[in-house]
């Protein structure tokens, strides 16, 4: 039924490029994918949220690829060839790649040096003042982009990085078509973007869906679906109700308590993965929690075990620090996040708090379970005295609002590669949100200098033991300080049609490449 109403629709919607002519004997599926929202922008280093990135994966390729499937798990850290063919270190800070000949952007032209060097450009991401900020802490170390010929470039960091591979297959990496960029400009980019991934776009319907066309020349085969189409379906119920229908073939973000009910259907299945994401809470330095002891007691007072058994049928786990097990260098002994009512208590009576409201803003339908999450925590807080007021809103534009009142909002890190500098640095670090907010400077935290100091050892040593300790140290101040606290690794849950074989990752990339999506077989 939704499958047909969207064809229905695509006569009077504004359709954003020409329909794609399929073969008369393309007996590929429709592929339906009910989300829980859909992003405001496919520019790719301009919305890196989750509910972009597993639109914008299937968009766009980077030059090193990181192969999640390698040992099975999703989380696996295997580099592979992208869009570059091989490469090689010219020294500790010039990185030589060698693109595929032949590959084509889905306006039908060639991939060359020179869309590299555009994508990757200071000006467009990581300069003094590019044209989007947002890419700016994920290309921490990178300088310039060189163009050696037709097929090959080279990648210069600004002081010797031991991650740059890692970093070329990470957020903010994509590469574009450089001439449609230049003559459509950002905005209008953003709305029809020209990439190289094995899905392109088709159409565009404001806050109803997305739908992607198969991009048949892809390098890397021709994808297994004729079209994908992501449907904003913000309730649960519904986008359950809809795959037990057959509206939908896939729908994300189940909570798990509904697993046995998928499950109970012979045709559905389910596929699951903790993800290197963790839900977080930031906590605004100013109002009530100026003073860090309010701040320390707030995370203090979480019970975040109760939590995850309570939410997530004990099928996650948080993390001990701003880290991962996977990371290449986890500090394995570092302290758990503390539960500890009466501490919480006592560094509140030293505060001097009286009872002052605490505003928590969040938005629904965005971060799973983070209602439920919310309510049980407002308790936690209420019985070691706190007074939080929670004020959910429909989007984040509200929820950071710099004329609202709020003092706590939800967030998520995503793990973006193995190492603080994937997480811990670029969202936390001196070129932070957290530490620019440029819409509230007030609600800025003003980290010690010495926190950025370590992150810059962090960032640029090639010294594993001295990286190691700036690493221990800034968590160390992190924690101290609390201008934020984690809660715990969320598990995303697919529920999909048993005919589909596709696996999720430890990110919320959706692949859907055709090494790892197969219909009907």
């Amino acid at each position: 039924m939704l499958k047909s109403i969207i064809k229905a629709v695509a006569v009077a919607a504004v359709t954003l490029t020409a329909a794609p002519v399929m073969a008369q004997d393309d007996t590929r599926p429709d592929l339906v994918v009910a989300v829980n929202n859909l992003p405001g922008s496919l520019e790719g280093i301009e919305e890196m949220g989750n509910v972009a990135v597993r639109i914008t994966y299937s968009m766009y390729d980077s030059l090193i690829r990181r192969d999640f499937l390698a040992d099975g798990s999703g989380t696996a850290s295997k580099l592979v060839p992208g869009l570059a063919e091989s490469w090689e270190r010219i020294d500790d800070r010039i990185l030589e790649l060698k693109l595929r000949e032949g590959v084509k952007f889905h306006d039908g032209s060639e991939l060359t040096s020179d869309d590299v060097v555009f994508s990757l450009n200071p000006g467009r991401g990581h300069g003094n003042s590019p044209l989007i900020g947002a890419a700016r802490r994920f290309m921490l170390s990178v300088s310039h982009i060189e163009p050696v010929d037709k097929y090959t470039v080279r990648v210069v960091s600004k002081e010797p990085d031991i991650l740059l591979e890692q970093r070329l297959a990470g957020y903010a990496f994509w590469v574009v078509n450089a001439k449609n960029y230049m003559t459509v400009g950002k905005d209008a980019f953003a709305r029809n973007p020209v990439g190289t991934g094995p899905y392109k776009m088709d159409e565009w319907v404001e806050g109803e869906y997305i739908r992607l066309a198969s991009h048949d020349d892809y390098f890397g085969g021709k994808p297994a679906a004729k079209s994908v189409t992501f449907v904003q379906v913000p309730e649960v119920s519904a986008r359950i109700a809809g795959l037990v229908s057959g509206e939908y073939d896939i729908s994300v973000n189940i909570p798990p308590d509904q697993i046995p009910t998928i499950e109970s259907y012979e045709d559905l299945k389910v596929e699951q993965i903790v993800l290197d994401n963790t839900h977080m809470l930031v906590f605004y330095t100013a109002g009530p929690l100026e003073d860090k002891r309010v701040r320390q007691a707030l995370s203090l007072s979480i019970d975040r075990a109760l939590l995850r058994q309570a939410l997530w049928a004990d099928k996650n786990y948080t993390p001990n620090g701003h880290q991962l097990p996977a990371y290449t260098m986890w500090i394995e002994d570092y302290p758990e996040f503390e539960y500890n009512p009466e501490k919480a208590k006592a560094l509140l009576a030293e505060a001097g708090y009286n009872g002052e409201e605490i505003v928590y803003k969040f938005p629904l339908n965005y971060y799973l379970l983070s209602t439920e999450a919310a309510q049980a925590m407002q308790q936690m807080w209420k019985a070691v005295g706190l007074n939080v007021k929670l004020d959910p809103v429909e989007n984040f534009s509200q929820v950071t609002d710099p004329e609202g009142t709020v003092h706590i909002r939800p967030w998520s890190n995503t793990h973006r590669m193995p190492d603080p500098t994937g997480s811990f640095v670029p969202q936390w670090g001196a070129d932070s949100e957290v530490q620019n907010n440029k819409q509230s400077p007030d609600r800025a935290w003003d980290a010690p200098a010495e926190f950025n100091e370590l992150h810059d050892v962090i960032v640029a040593s090639t010294d594993w033991d001295e990286r190691k300790q700036a690493y221990r140290g800034a968590l160390d101040i992190w924690m101290d300080e609390a201008p934020g606290t984690m809660l715990y690794n969320p598990l995303e849950t697919y529920a999909m049609r048993k005919d589909i074989t596709w696996k999720p990752y430890g990110l919320y990339y959706m692949d859907l490449r055709p090494y790892n999506l197969r219909i009907g077989e």
